[in-house]
């Protein structure tokens, strides 16, 4: 016995906040202007919330840019970075107390990493990050973070200068070496 099944065309749209109403938030970045920026990004802070509101996303673009890197920020919880258009370049670190006993980033233990669109890092609770920046022109990015103002940061008005003043300089010269051996799946 054969069974009969209805076929419905659903018409295909482009996202807007009226189409997705009811169903979902659109998040759309084009005419909205940031809640925050810096001197290589601009960031739209909160833009939905998770988990009961416990939980925030936020998206930011990154311009083409080999800053040098002078302060960072943490978070009380874990920190998802999915990069979306762009290989981006997201500088962590260790955490040191200065010689007042607060709390700085520490440069010598500085990493920083390549993500390409398809891969994400969950960043652990206190790790000291920079924000990324595009490797190879403008990229940007969504991030996943317990919800807080930038502001509430370590009550310091969100970043933080690194230890001993220093000034982190990514260098890309061995960035395709290290991408290629990490793209292995041996």
């Amino acid at each position: 016995m054969s069974a009969v099944r209805d076929i419905e065309e659903v018409q295909i749209e482009h996202l807007t906040a009226e189409a997705a109403a009811g169903f979902s938030k659109a998040l759309l970045f084009g005419t909205a202007r940031p809640s925050s920026d810096g001197e290589w990004w601009k960031c739209w802070e909160g833009c939905a919330e998770l988990s009961e509101g416990r939980q925030w996303v936020g998206f930011v673009q990154a311009a083409d840019s080999m800053p040098d890197v002078t302060e960072m920020e943490r978070e009380p919880g874990t920190e998802l970075i999915i990069p979306v258009c762009g290989e981006i370049v997201q500088i962590v670190a260790y955490g040191i107390q200065d010689a007042s006993g607060v709390e700085r980033p520490d440069g010598r233990t500085a990493r920083a990493f390549v993500l390409k669109p398809g891969s994400a890092l969950v960043m652990n609770a206190g790790v000291w990050h920079a924000a990324a920046f595009g490797l190879n022109g403008e990229a940007s990015y969504f991030y996943v973070a317990q919800r807080r103002k930038a502001e509430d940061s370590e009550g310091r008005r969100g970043w933080v200068e690194l230890a001993r003043r220093t000034i982190l300089r990514p260098r890309a010269d061995h960035t395709a070496q290290a991408q290629n051996a990490g793209d292995r799946h041996d």
